[in-house]
């Protein structure tokens, strides 16, 4: 092999050599800077209460835990609750480019809460016909959603500060949590029959 072949071959495999790991720190450091960028933050708030599952799809549930005393046998007693949850998102923000990838966090140590309800002893001592079993219900009737931090991080864990959140209107803010947090909520606990859950992104002007 001539020496100007081996020279030629050897510039192509260094051109083609991603100098450690360069292309994924350039490409992970353009999802950074895509997501500090307020427009596509409030781009991506409206998305999701929009619900265009076409543009933000929820990869995987990384992690969810929740815990409180929503379930104290006096209903006055219960107080708090406490919560984890956190998504991989996968956000088509321009549908010419592809899609970004990132984490939605939300947290709370405690989220003040009121419960209400109704219960029923039921009637035995008669027949099968008469007797009727013990039934309940409750429900959450106070759900404080400040009380909940939202995190958006890149996948490598690099923090990006969630400004257009924290600008958009209250209601706004908590549409889009009640969003992402309903669902968990009210299966792994109560349902919310909160004054705020008449609102919706119709009849609110943001997006």
């Amino acid at each position: 092999m001539e020496n100007i072949d081996f020279v030629k071959i050897i510039k192509e495999e260094i051109s083609n050599f991603d100098f450690l790991g360069n292309d994924e720190y350039l490409k992970e450091k353009e999802v950074s800077n895509l997501l500090q960028n307020e427009d596509l933050q409030k781009q991506l708030i409206c998305d999701s209460l929009l619900d265009k599952t076409n543009k933000v799809k929820i990869k995987r549930i990384v992690d969810s835990q929740i815990t409180g005393n929503w379930d104290e046998i006096n209903r006055e007693d219960a107080n708090r609750i406490s919560l984890s949850y956190s998504l991989d998102i996968e956000y088509r923000y321009d549908s010419q480019q592809e899609p970004i990838i990132f984490n939605l966090y939300f947290s709370a140590e405690k989220i003040d809460i009121g419960v209400n309800g109704w219960s029923d002893r039921g009637k035995f001592g008669g027949t099968s016909d008469t007797d009727v079993e013990p039934s309940s219900d409750s429900w959450y009737d106070v759900f404080d959603w400040n009380d909940i931090d939202v995190s958006l991080y890149t996948v490598n864990g690099e923090d990006v500060e969630f400004i257009a959140l924290k600008k958009a209107p209250l209601r706004i803010q908590v549409l889009f949590m009640r969003h992402y947090l309903e669902n968990f909520i009210e299966t792994e606990t109560l349902e919310l029959r909160t004054s705020d859950m008449k609102d919706n992104i119709q009849n609110i002007p943001y997006c």
